[in-house]
């Protein structure tokens, strides 16, 4: 779901980022920044200039903002409304505080401004995902390439002027829209809130489209294409046939990247590594439906102990659908191995606990106790209670032992948090 880079490797299939679908800003309940970036990939540079509208939230008091992006950003301006000075600290694991300090309390939006230079080499990159070179660019939450929000439970919606500084032609991807304006230099709307902007550039995305799913990537392999339509656009009906009462997944944009390393989901971008193979379907299912799953099960704090409702119930989810769609024997494979290994790994949640649970935690023993409340619950009322968590706007561990009681009783609530315990 440690700190911010040793982070990355841990939520990349975040889903703390496949937020819902509420359009943005002219009630400006939303965070709102307008970036405009200058990349050399020559360099492995970026020039940034920020603009950020931060809302704060209801009954929030605090004198001070607390930003983190990576540990190379080299600050030129920070000017804000009322602000008295702003101070830098390192936050370990390639990662920099900035604290902004202000006059008085925050009870009105603030508009703030970061000026800065910005590069990202091989070295600061180590877990190979994000990166500026000649012929790809990937930033994300994962190079801390924007100044977030420490706390990260700011979503902002985004626009963006890009400009790459290369006699190599690019073309831009992202979470949002993207509209090409001239020779390397792009538009990026992006009104859906988020937790970052993704960019990807590359020399050329081939476009394949069927039904609810588009593909990116720099050359069509048509078998594996054939393979993602089918599977996704599978997995995509079901889950809106299961939750679109809550609300409709929409459209996805699926990006092929040219690198092995792990993929990640935004609420209407998936990037996927480069190493799918047509040969093993459960693996592909389970991964598209998680990623699809965060579309609804997303907003817990990614540095906290509650990390594993997002990650716990999208896996939960992808293994019901395995169920369902493929032969019993996956989940039960993975339900037996599961029990074995709960017993040598940490609790999933105890009350006071404020470790960040481990990637076996989330991945497997959470899962494996969810559907130990199935047992207790029945299925029909596991996605009653699922349909009603993914209304909850405060997304921890005890409102949804809460919502539990609600729906099934304090007995069950209870015998639930004492599995979790255990």
């Amino acid at each position: 779901m440690q700190p911010l880079f040793n982070l990355i490797g841990f939520i990349l299939c975040l889903m703390l980022l496949f937020t819902g679908c509420s359009k943005t800003n002219k009630t400006k309940k939303t965070s709102h920044y307008k970036v405009n970036v200058a990349i050399n990939p020559e360099k492995q540079s970026l020039s940034t200039l920020v603009n950020i509208t931060y809302i704060p939230k209801a009954n929030e008091k605090t004198d001070s903002i607390t930003f983190i992006g990576h540990e190379n950003i080299m600050i030129k301006k920070c000017i804000a409304n009322g602000l008295i000075r702003y101070h830098e600290k390192q936050g370990g694991n390639k990662a920099k505080k900035i604290v902004l300090y202000f006059e008085n309390e925050i009870e009105k939006n603030v508009n703030i401004t970061f000026e800065y230079d910005f590069t990202l080499t091989q070295d600061d990159a180590p877990w190979g995902i994000d990166k500026i070179s000649n012929d790809w660019i990937e930033l994300s939450l994962n190079s801390g390439w924007l100044p977030i929000l420490s706390t990260y439970d700011n979503q902002f919606s985004a626009d963006a002027s890009i400009s790459i500084v290369s006699k190599n032609k690019f073309e831009i991807l992202s979470s949002g829209t993207s509209k090409k304006l001239g020779k390397n230099t792009f538009q990026i709307t992006n009104v859906v809130p988020q937790i970052d902007l993704v960019l990807l550039g590359s020399s050329n995305f081939e476009e394949s489209i069927d039904r609810n799913i588009a593909i990116y990537e720099r050359k069509i392999n048509t078998e594996r294409n054939n393979f993602i339509h089918q599977l996704g656009n599978n997995s995509h009906q079901w889950l809106n046939n299961k939750f679109g009462k809550v609300k409709k997944l929409p459209s996805s944009k699926l990006v092929i990247t040219p690198r092995t390393e792990s993929g990640y989901a935004r609420k209407n971008l998936i990037v996927l590594s480069n190493d799918i193979s047509v040969k093993d379907t459960i693996h592909f299912v389970n991964y598209i439906t998680h990623e699809f799953a965060h579309f609804w099960s997303t907003g817990a704090n990614p540095l906290s102990p509650h990390r594993w409702l997002d990650e716990s119930i999208a896996e939960y989810i992808a293994w019901k659908y395995i169920e369902e769609k493929f032969n019993t024997k996956y989940l039960r494979k993975f339900l037996d191995n599961a029990e074995k290994e709960a017993v040598t790994i940490p609790p999933v949640y105890i009350k006071g606990n404020n470790e960040i649970p481990k990637h076996a935690v989330m991945y497997r023993k959470g899962v494996y106790k969810l559907f130990k409340l199935e047992q207790m619950i029945g299925q029909q009322t596991m996605f009653l209670l699922l349909e009603e968590w993914f209304n909850v706007k405060e997304k921890n561990s005890e409102n949804f032992l809460k919502q539990l009681e609600a729906i099934s009783g304090t007995q069950i609530s209870e015998n639930f948090r004492r599995e979790l315990s255990l």
